[in-house]
Order: structure tokens, then sequence, then C-alpha cells
């Protein structure tokens, strides 16, 4: 009975040690929140509006081809930008050579790959704008010579 007593003591001190330092504080505002999600007016529908390669490549709008010649250590973008057009949130994902990306760097031969700024999905609201930006870097292991082509697409 001793040691049930004992701590039942310890129990009542930490509470009341516990409470005080909760009850030492004092509210200053509160509030309630009542948040409505708006029904939208249509799909979100997303457009390319522009495609600008940087940093060592060319775009081609004729042949909807980007070339890259890079050497060891370096790197190229390609950006895309978007814009949502729709009445509703609009949904976008990167994908290579038919695969969806799920992971920072997809390589595409040893010691060269291709990433992602930022890392999709890309999700806009409507009428928001945004953009992929594809990222192709060479590693000091890559080795030389010309690669297969590789598809690039986002899909909504």
């Amino acid at each position: 009975m001793r040691n049930f007593t004992k701590a039942l003591i310890a129990v009542i001190i930490v509470t009341l040690l516990l409470g005080g330092i909760v009850y030492a504080y004092e509210t200053i505002w509160s509030g309630k929140a009542r948040i409505t999600i708006e029904a939208p007016a249509s799909a979100g529908q997303l457009e390319v509006t522009d495609i600008e390669a940087r940093f060592n490549g060319t775009w081609d709008d004729s042949t909807d081809t980007w070339t890259v010649s890079i050497a060891r250590g370096q790197g190229a973008q390609l950006k895309i930008s978007l814009r949502n057009i729709g009445g509703d949130v609009a949904t976008c994902y990167a994908y290579i050579n038919g695969e969806q990306v799920s992971s920072p760097h997809t390589y595409i031969a040893s010691g060269v790959y291709v990433s992602f700024i930022p890392i999709p999905p890309i999700v806009l609201a409507a009428n928001e704008s945004g953009s992929i930006i594809y990222c192709v870097e060479a590693e000091a292991d890559a080795e030389p010579g010309t690669l297969p082509e590789i598809d690039l697409e986002i899909i909504q």
C-alpha cells in the first residue's frame, strides 16, 4: 500500500506541474474557420505557352525535338511553360520513354540522367501558370557518343 501511495502522490504532483505549465499560457486570440471548396466552373485544361532550350541545347518547333550536345560534367535544360486555362485544378505528369517519372533522376545511359524541376506531378489551379524543366546531366563517367533518342511527354 505504501508504494501505491507514493505512486499516487507522484502522479498528482506531475499532473499539477503539467497542468500548471499548460495553465501558465494565456490565449490572446482564438477563432474558427469555415471552409468551402467551390464547385469548379469547368475541368482543368492545360496548354503549353512556351518551350525554351537553355544551356547547351536547342529546340526545333517544326520537329518537336530538343537537341543537346554537352561535355562530361555539363548539363542542359528544356523549360516547358504551362497555363491552366480551365476552371478547375489540373495535374500533369512527366514521362520518359512512356514511363511516368517517379524519382528525381532517371538514368537514360551510364553516367547520363534526366532530372526535373520541380519533381512531378505539377498541380496548377485555374488560371495559374507554371513550368516543368527537363534537365539532362552528363556525369564524369559518361561515355562519349550519340545516345539513342528518348521520348519526353507531359500528360494531364
